[in-house]
């Protein structure tokens, strides 16, 4: 029976050997990927973002939902687990996630994630080098470690996609206070203010 310590250094030897900074090469071609497809990428984005904000705006309009005080972008890390990148977009209001009308739409950003998923299916294969020593679980939790770079490239992205989601007439027309605050991170977890941008807000 292979031991723990022996078990650690096999995956880390496959880490090394396999993942370590295999992100690099992937993030080249996700750029090349967002640039062959940028309209349609965009439009696609900004059309599912119109239609939650309309979605507000008439329950506004039936004074069931108050002034939008929080936007929050976040990942659905259990999409990850289906080969999906999906990111759900939430408007609330003053009640956060006590707002009693949820309103939400899930967004794709395979683009991205597609690398992540095509390099987890070569891993399993290259897992079977060491036997029954690595688990189709160790390949998921590396998924999820590397998922993280992933994240961090999205909301960059989003962060650069803010401008175009507010200037739709849609968006204007909802109710919202004047300090709006834009958010990504992961489900009910907010962790990084993308808009408005902080060099934008005074000190």
């Amino acid at each position: 029976m292979i031991t723990q310590i022996n078990k650690e250094e096999l995956l880390a030897e496959f880490e090394e050997k396999y993942v370590a900074n295999r992100w690099v090469n992937e993030f080249i071609q996700i750029d090349e990927r967002y640039k062959n497809n940028t309209v349609a990428i965009e439009e696609n984005l900004i059309s599912k973002f119109d239609s939650v904000c309309k979605k507000v705006r008439d329950l506004q309009e039936r004074n069931l939902k108050g002034e939008i005080k929080y936007i929050y972008f976040s990942l659905l890390r259990t999409s990850l687990l289906e080969n999906k990148g999906q990111y759900r977009i939430d408007l609330y209001d003053e009640n956060w996630f006590l707002d009693k009308e949820e309103d939400s739409i899930n967004i794709d950003l395979d683009f991205i994630y597609t690398s992540l998923f095509k390099h987890m299916e070569e891993l399993k294969e290259k897992k079977n080098e060491y036997g029954r020593n690595i688990t189709d679980m160790d390949i998921e939790n590396i998924m999820l470690q590397e998922a993280e770079k992933y994240h961090i490239l999205a909301v960059e992205f989003l962060k650069g996609l803010i401008e175009k989601f507010i200037n739709i007439s849609s968006y204007e027309e909802i109710k919202k206070i004047e300090d709006i605050m834009i958010l990504a991170g992961e489900y009910m977890d907010a962790k990084e203010i993308i808009y408005p941008r902080q060099e934008d807000t005074p000190s």
